[in-house]
């Protein structure tokens, strides 16, 4: 089954089963979640860097925005870039975007507030950039204060990390790039486009879908 995702690339793969949810789900086609995006619930997206995670989480965020949500977006490490957000359908005037200047502990404290004040669609927390050691020194208890905060609610938590963090997560998806597509010759190369392996980690599936990314524009 074919889909295009309203950003910089168009994308084909299969969608995996899923429990029905208890809100209605936000319709993600270029993730593997048949259903879309759960509410009331964190899902997490741990990839390395060129995996294609940015693609996915600004896709996330332009198809909540286009239905008139408002999505927040704490950007532990001022890496969001409001210009390519825009550009992958992304409502600018429907974003809260907290920067935190590399400061974890804000970004978490920024996290805990947003979803304790309700009425948000997705809250985006970045936390990409960060060290291993930082991330490591995150108290657990946090992944299971913000599941609580949010569990009765139609608001999804969207973590994206290197490395998987959230044990509370009822989804997890890693994002493998296969293989960069060049266009041009050198030193004039245009990267094309990209192949992506996407596994889904939690629930486990053994076989991995195949994502195609093209270059638009």
């Amino acid at each position: 089954m074919a889909n295009t995702a309203s950003l910089p690339f168009s994308s084909s793969l299969l969608a995996s089963p899923e429990t029905p949810p208890k809100f209605a789900a936000l319709s993600v086609p270029a993730l593997p979640l048949r259903n879309g995006l759960p509410r009331g619930g964190i899902t997490e997206i741990a990839s390395l860097r060129s995996s294609g995670r940015t693609a996915a989480v600004l896709h996330i965020l332009a198809q909540a925005t286009a239905r008139g949500e408002i999505c927040a977006v704490v950007d532990t490490c001022d890496a969001f870039h409001p210009a390519s957000a825009a550009a992958a359908g992304v409502k600018l005037a429907r974003i809260v975007w907290v920067r935190c200047q590399g400061n974890v502990q804000h970004a978490l404290r920024a996290a805990d507030l947003l979803l304790h004040a309700g009425g948000f669609g997705v809250i985006t927390l970045d936390l990409c950039e960060v060290t291993p050691r930082a991330l490591n020194q995150i108290p657990v208890s946090y992944w299971y204060r913000f599941r609580q905060a949010i569990e009765h609610t139609s608001t999804a938590l969207l973590i994206c990390t290197s490395a998987p963090q959230a044990k509370a997560s009822v989804r997890q998806i890693e994002l493998e790039l296969q293989a960069p597509r060049w266009d041009g010759a050198a030193p004039f190369c245009f990267l094309q486009g990209m192949d992506i392996a996407i596994k889904l980690r939690k629930p486990m599936e053994d076989r991995a879908q195949q994502l195609s990314l093209e270059r638009t524009g």
